[in-house]
């Protein structure tokens, strides 16, 4: 093991044992590393674990139930259909795998697989529901995206055999992708599909039938079909999420962008010093949130017409790269490798007046311990760690023209 390799693994030990990182954002831990998840209900989420199983998460009680679905290989995607379609009174989930399965189970008994989705021939890594109809699409290492019909009754699927019932997809898209499919997004609507993937270009599909959205508007890259192609984004995209008017996307490039649906251009660029895993716009308070490598959280000021973006809060309390952000009512929660689900309250965390660095005051404490420690380090000649959250100079107070600003943003938040 190199030194460096070695600097960075005493760093990450550090990390796990600091008290303050140990209490911020109530974390839930799942017991393998969360490469997704989905909120089910205020009650409930589903985590796709690194360790071959999907489980769920009692959001109240702060802990994962026992049973859970298994997989062959690292779950990577969960997916829950619309609190209508549900069987003996317990929501439908699915979870997806590089085993090329996804198994469709109920909430309440995640061991009985209900039905098998059978088409990927290669490592499922993204997974959405329908808001309101049993649609379920999937994207793959094989570089297709499927889309699958669930029956119209989920009582068909209440098998009494112990043989799940298998479905075959509705409709094949591929062709037009030429790299992995990473991520999938319905738009508010639920009428159009977007992915995109490893060939860092976006595509819409009609959420319906499957077929490309035909393009509006005349761009030297596209093929007669609505495209972002690659360019601004320069490699991987992980993750896209979807507003009224805007799609943001999360890339390995280092940035997170708000494009213009309409014209498919970029409206705002994020850029981070590090891959950003996921993105979640809340265009209600003007306000954007990124999940990064390393575990930081970001949330960015967008609400400025014509300004540069800027950083309004950073949480430090994942010990490992983000995974996954997902808004639930008022609040949001992030996942990451270190094995945890957090929660956060958005208008406690934009309304905080004690700096850009997110410490509630019940936790202060943790910090200020923290912060002691790693003086007390320097002053024996250690290399101070990444853990050390004032080696980057924030001042705590606030311009007047930022208190105008914080103000507006909290009255937006009211009305969520």
């Amino acid at each position: 093991m190199s030194s460096a390799q070695l600097e960075a693994l005493e760093q990450k030990e550090a990390m796990e044992k600091d008290p303050l990182r140990q209490k911020l954002g109530s974390p839930i831990r799942a017991g393998g590393r969360i490469l997704n998840f989905e909120i089910c209900d205020s009650d409930t989420a589903v985590l796709a674990l690194g360790s071959h199983q999907a489980k769920v998460a009692d959001l109240k009680a702060r802990e994962c139930r026992r049973n859970a679905a298994k997989h062959g290989g690292p779950t990577t995607s969960a997916a829950v259909m619309s609190g209508s379609y549900t069987i003996g009174g317990s929501r439908i989930a699915l979870s997806g795998a590089w085993d090329k399965q996804i198994k469709v189970w109920a909430v309440n008994d995640p061991q009985r697989t209900l039905a098998m989705l059978v088409g990927h021939t290669d490592f499922v890594k993204c997974l959405v529901a329908h808001p309101t109809l049993p649609i379920v699409y999937s994207g793959s290492a094989d570089k297709t995206v499927m889309i699958w019909k669930l029956p119209e009754s989920p009582d068909d699927l209440n098998n009494s055999s112990d043989n799940p019932v298998e479905i075959a997809p509705f409709k094949i898209i591929k062709g037009l992708h030429t790299g992995q499919i990473y991520t999938l997004c319905l738009d508010p609507s639920a009428e159009t599909l977007y992915s995109s993937g490893s060939d860092a270009s976006i595509r819409a599909w009609d959420a319906l039938t499957g077929n490309p959205v035909a393009s509006q508007s005349t761009v030297d890259e596209d093929d007669g079909y609505w495209l972002i192609p690659r360019g601004q984004h320069k490699t991987n995209i992980f993750d896209i999420k979807t507003t009224d008017n805007s799609l943001w996307t999360a890339s390995a490039d280092k940035t997170a962008i708000g494009w213009d649906v309409e014209t498919r251009r970029a409206d705002l660029i994020l850029e981070h010093k590090t891959t950003v895993n996921c993105v979640l716009p809340i265009p209600q308070v003007g306000v954007v949130v990124t999940g990064t490598n390393g575990g930081v959280i970001y949330l960015w000021n967008t609400s400025g017409a014509g300004d540069t973006p800027e950083i309004i809060r950073e949480i430090h309390a994942h010990t490992d790269d983000v995974t996954c952000l997902k808004m639930d009512g008022r609040v949001f929660y992030s996942s990451g490798l270190d094995e945890t689900l957090r929660v956060w309250d958005i208008k406690d965390i934009v309304g905080y007046k004690g700096g850009i660095e997110y410490v509630p005051e019940e936790l202060a404490h943790f910090k200020r311990q923290s912060a002691s420690g790693n003086a007390d380090r320097s002053e024996n000649g250690n290399k101070s760690s990444d853990i050390n959250f004032e080696q980057t100079k924030h001042s705590s107070a606030l311009t007047e023209e930022e208190e105008r600003e914080l103000a507006e943003l909290m009255s937006d938040l009211d009305d969520l």
